[in-house]
């Protein structure tokens, strides 16, 4: 064992001793974490010297080592346990198929494990020290139920507000534990899948959409490891003894597939469970009850006995879609006759699934996107391209992975009206044909998210006086987000403006003179800025992609003229001055850069969802070979324009219709929303809704071209809904 280099609290040992051991003989756990030496991450050792008063052993692991190690390690444990520590992508796609149990700790392996919906899921700061159970009857809940406290504080000893995973389980997955942290919304923080069971999405790894052991999901941050309660190591025992097979009554039936609670479950299914400690030797071992309504379940009512843990015994269930269903197993006993299990509910999925885009693939050939989508590609009438110009050689997809609605994947799509294309489609063909009739589905829905307008300008009136505007994350960090105008130079230069103003969105909004190497928004650059708050700031990246470093002075607000000067050999110094003749140096430094380069005036308003405005005056290149005519444009900045959007649905006889979607800018909205269209649409107009052979998606009017604007969209869980229910009466 490692020597530990701190020293655990008291408070935290009366609470570990005084916890009942429930584990009969000591289990092996491999500690997967960032620092073996417990210097970077102190904290997890709270929970290794946790798992130790238990009786296990720990050993810890690294999590940079080789998959080959880690692979192995992990198949030699009894348990493995992820901290929250670790790199994700250094674990999750190594050890996703290795069969034996996992307690995870860190979300974004939950993400790429396959265990949450939702992507990526991350950390969000509690806003109480509480949770809710609301599986009380599971064994992870250690036997508690309702609201429950977790933490001493919402503020760990060094200062930082402790933060849970924003959960969204799926699949077969069972929700033990959610919490409403401080963004208002409830996310799932305890989660459980049973060996076996559908995960929420495929693992990252490429493994099938399956836990191939137990997979506890549980999120408490490591920052807030010294603020953990009684309940909270009550839950972490809990988590060890039942991946463990070391808790619970063993009569009763568990493991149940679908998962108590699970939601989206297909209509063709099979139930199936772990049976009963005592079942073997007897017939019958097992009595099922199953029904719409939980009444029936709940008391036993229309039980069917059997020797074989499935249900129905040979084939599956055929079940409606949307409508939720209760079951029960018995176990038989030759002492008690039969224990009796708890009512499990599962709800099965409201929809029928037209394209969710998780099956492509960069290879072969055939599973990628733009072999199925057919866009523009080389037809100079159609300005529509899907996917991303990958180089798939360096690891990179063609779909989009990051942006994405449901599941791990969406549909990328660029669309430019601008000429000589003057509308965009992308078309689906469906071969055999699908009929959207069945099951009783009445709507289209598919998921979209855009880019918001254009908002950065840059105007001179009146003469000699320039207004600026330009939204932005910031410039700084390893790539910039803002407005620039800027003139092409050669050799040596410099220039001197006046920041008149700039508006306080932020108090870190940025306006001032910038020399940059490209356009690109992690280009090679340095820059003398002033903020309304935060005074001046000389800052310079001078590696491509790297981390902008900075100099300043504190203090000094606008009016405040900025000045950055560059020799041939690269040396640059910024300056700045009250009046235009005392200038006061802030850094100075080597920057090498390629000739041309970019000089001009910079402004962003640290706020993406927010415009800023700046004047500047008295703008020179003494010393400085420039042409007269200023260039502007967004630097890392997408925005779309706005252009009408529509979906063209055909049938196999040719007829075809298109239906435009209500708002005429609705590819400037940013965030994820559905349309919904009524397929009686496309049916009253003609097209055969069970002969459905076409679906298109495209921008501008294909029927009148004209001249319009261009940007990039997101398209995601294209799908056939039921009808929704109907509201509930008025009292």
């Amino acid at each position: 064992m490692l020597e530990r280099k701190f020293v655990i609290s008291l408070l935290c040992l009366v609470v570990v001793l005084s916890l009942s051991a429930t584990a009969t003989m000591g289990a092996n756990i491999l500690f997967i974490v960032n620092d073996p030496t417990g210097v970077t991450f102190p904290n997890d050792a709270l929970l290794s010297n946790f798992f130790e008063v238990l009786g296990h052993t720990v050993t810890y692991f690294d999590d940079q080592e080789s998959e080959a190690a880690m692979e192995a390690a992990a198949a030699a444990a009894d348990l493995v346990w992820i901290s929250e520590s670790v790199g994700s992508s250094n674990v999750a796609n190594k050890i996703t198929e290795i069969e034996v149990p996992m307690v995870v700790g860190e979300p974004y392996c939950w993400d790429e494990m396959g265990m949450t919906l939702n992507s990526p899921c991350e950390t969000l700061d509690v806003a109480t020290t509480d949770i809710t159970i609301v599986s009380p009857v599971h064994y992870l809940a250690a036997g508690l139920s309702g609201t429950v406290s977790v933490l001493t504080d919402i503020v760990g000893s060094v200062g930082t507000t402790a933060q849970f995973a924003n959960g969204d389980a799926g699949g077969e997955g069972t929700v033990i534990a959610t919490a409403t942290l401080a963004d208002g919304q409830t996310y799932d923080v305890i989660l459980v899948y049973e060996k076996g069971a559908m995960l929420a999405v495929a693992p990252g790894d490429g493994s099938p959409q399956v836990a191939a052991d137990i997979r506890v999901g549980m999120f408490f941050h490591y920052n807030a490891h010294d603020v953990l309660n009684e309940n909270t190591y009550a839950l972490l025992e809990a988590a060890i003894n039942y991946a463990l097979g070391l808790m619970g009554p063993p009569a009763l039936a568990g493991s149940s597939r679908p998962g108590d609670g699970a939601k989206g479950v297909p209509k063709e299914v099979a139930l199936t469970w772990r049976p009963g400690a005592y079942v073997e030797g007897l017939s019958p071992k097992h009595r099922v009850f199953f029904s719409e309504n939980f009444d029936d379940v709940n008391d036993g009512i229309g039980g069917i006995e059997q020797d074989v843990a499935r249900y129905p015994i040979d084939g599956t269930l055929s079940l409606d879609m949307g409508k939720v269903y209760y079951w029960r197993v018995d176990e038989a006993n030759s002492t008690t006759g039969w224990d009796v299990g708890a009512p499990w509910q599962f709800t099965v999925t409201d929809h029928l699934i037209v394209d969710g885009f998780e099956g492509y693939k960069n290879s072969p050939v055939e599973d990628q996107l733009y072999n199925t989508w057919i866009d523009g590609y080389g037809v100079d009438t159609n300005g529509s391209l899907v996917g991303h110009d990958a180089d798939i050689a360096q690891g990179e997809y063609i779909v989009e992975t990051m942006i994405t609605h449901g599941g791990r994947q969406s549909m990328p799509y660029t669309f430019d009206n601008r000429g000589p294309a003057n509308y965009s489609e992308a078309q689906r063909t469906f071969s055999p044909a699908q009929d959207w009739t069945r099951e009783g589905v009445d709507s289209l829905s598919l998921w979209f998210r855009g880019y918001p307008a254009y908002v950065g300008s840059f105007v001179e009136a009146p003469a000699g006086t320039y207004t600026m505007t330009a939204s932005g994350t910031d410039i700084w960090s390893t790539a910039d987000e803002f407005h620039f105008a800027y003139k092409e130079l050669s050799g040596a230069g410099a220039i001197i403006a006046k920041v008149e103003s700039v508006e306080n969105m932020d108090p870190w909004a940025k306006a001032g003179v910038m020399i940059r190497d490209t356009l690109e928004p992690d280009s090679v650059n340095v820059a003398m800025l002033v903020t309304p708050e935060n005074g001046v700031r000389f800052q310079f990246r001078n590696i491509t992609g790297n981390i902008t470093d900075r100099n300043f002075a504190e203090g000094v607000t606008a009016p405040q003229w900025v000045k950055l000067e560059r020799t041939v050999g690269g040396l640059v110094r910024a300056l700045y001055s009250a009046d235009g003749s005392a200038w006061t140096q802030v850094g100075m430094g080597a920057i090498s850069m390629k000739m041309p380069v970019y000089i001009g005036l910079a402004l962003t308003s640290h706020e993406a969802t927010l415009t800023c405005e700046a004047k500047f005056s008295n703008v020179s290149f003494p010393g400085t070979s420039v042409g007269p005519q200023w260039t502007d444009q967004d630097i890392g900045i997408t925005s779309n324009e706005a252009e009408p959007m529509y979906v063209t649905v055909g049938d196999g006889s040719g007829t075809a219709v298109t239906v435009y979607h209500g708002d005429p800018s609705a590819t400037q909205i940013d965030t994820w929303t559905q349309w919904t269209i009524d397929t009686k649409e496309f049916g009253d107009a003609g097209v055969v809704l069970t002969d459905v052979s076409k679906l298109a998606i495209g921008f501008g009017d294909k029927s009148n071209p004209q001249p319009g604007g261009s940007g990039l969209m997101y398209f995601d869980d294209i799908r056939l809904y039921l009808p929704a229910p109907e509201p509930e009466p008025a009292p």
